[in-house]
């Protein structure tokens, strides 16, 4: 897998809480860089490692973790239209001119495999089934469709998390389109607009300017229900 920088906000305040967080990654297969501004609560990782194990790692810690960049070039979809129960994120760096990472999180599966796809339309009014047929822009040798991306698999719990990286999705053909989770029978259960995001040092968020609340804060706020 490709190596990737991925960017977290770490809260620490002392130079014992630095240690605790470099512990947490040192000797983790996988990560093979870390940097660690303690002042700016900035945790740098190089990795082949999906941004959620990294996370995971980081909050064996004690410190709270905020995820705040990943790559260069980069998109994220949240997954909050379809089946109430199923919620994910899922990112996508374009790491090399041909190489697309694509680094997601989904709960509320049945455990199992999953099929992942890329769908050609940005159009959320029916629920998952306006997001048209998969993106097939051109017939490309090393899949025959080129948004039907490949299968995923669920755990007992639940959750599927996954990183892969592929070799024929550009990040830039596919913004504003539609990314779908369904099951083996092809039941769409989740989807969501691909869309721009903040990639490595882009996002210097402190305090959101909408209400106020801390980047702490606002990681503790209970979410609305749906």
């Amino acid at each position: 897998m490709a190596l990737t920088k991925i960017e977290f906000a770490v809260q620490m305040t002392c130079d014992s809480c630095e240690r605790d967080v470099r512990n947490s990654l040192d000797n983790v297969d996988g990560v093979k860089n870390i940097e660690i501004d303690l002042k700016s609560g900035s945790v740098v990782v190089d990795t082949t490692l999906s941004a959620d194990e990294v996370f995971k790692k980081l909050e064996q810690s004690g410190k709270k973790v905020v995820l705040k960049g990943y790559g260069n070039l980069s998109g994220v979809v949240i997954l909050d239209t379809g089946k109430k129960s199923v919620k994910g994120v899922v990112r996508f760096v374009q790491q090399t001119p041909n190489i697309c990472i694509i680094d997601g999180t989904v709960d509320g599966l049945n455990p199992g495999k999953h099929q992942i796809s890329v769908h050609e339309c940005g159009d959320l009014s029916e629920g998952c089934s306006s997001v048209g047929s998969y993106f097939n822009p051109y017939t490309n040798g090393s899949r025959s469709v080129y948004g039907n991306i490949g299968c995923v698999n669920a755990e007992s719990n639940g959750r599927a998390a996954f990183r892969i990286d592929d070799n024929v999705i550009k990040l830039s053909e596919i913004i504003g389109r539609s990314f779908v989770i369904s099951d083996e029978k092809n039941n769409r259960l989740a989807c969501g607009i691909i869309a721009r995001s903040a990639g490595l040092f882009q996002n210097p968020k402190k305090i959101c300017a909408c209400d106020g609340i801390s980047l702490w804060d606002e990681k503790s706020q209970p979410k609305p229900s749906l």
